[in-house]
């Protein structure tokens, strides 16, 4: 019976709620205003990263290959290539390499509004990147064996 009792997991909520009396509660949010400070200061990135980098919130487009449309679903937050002076051509293999550590970088996100709000909160210039409206033609295999008066569609010779 006592074992139970003990075993029971405890709500950490009710532990943390418990630890502070009521008058820090009541004062915690005009203690420290998280819209007060820009997250920059605190995120540890390099300055270089925050003023003078651009990045690009998009939506990826639907791959040709398959019928579904997963990469639309997300919105992505990338940075923008930076130019010819921080890429080299490696001797050993002959790849191309690059001092930019945030080039292959990709951040999702489930809506624009968060990715915005997110690119502001870090203070990073941005810009969006409108999706294109996709324009669906219906076609029918009927279509290739229609009688046309002009020339053949398709030429069989063999």
């Amino acid at each position: 019976m006592l074992f139970r009792q003990v075993a029971r997991p405890l709500n950490v909520n009710s532990a943390r709620m418990f630890s502070l009396s009521s008058g820090v509660r009541q004062k915690m949010p005009e203690l420290y205003d998280h819209a007060q400070k820009p997250k920059e200061l605190v995120s540890g990135a390099p300055e270089e990263m925050t003023t003078k980098r651009i990045v690009r919130i998009y939506q990826e487009a639907k791959p040709a290959t398959q019928s579904s449309n997963h990469n639309g679903s997300h919105w992505t937050l990338n940075w923008d290539v930076l130019g010819r002076g921080n890429r080299w051509e490696n001797d050993l293999i002959g790849y191309q390499s690059s001092a930019d550590y945030m080039q292959g970088t990709n951040m999702h996100f489930d809506t624009k509004e968060a990715a915005i709000r997110f690119a502001q909160g870090q203070g990073w210039d941005h810009y969006v990147q409108e999706p294109k409206k996709r324009h669906f033609r219906k076609k029918e295999y009927a279509t290739n064996f229609l009688h046309s008066s002009g020339p053949l569609k398709h030429i069989r010779t063999k």
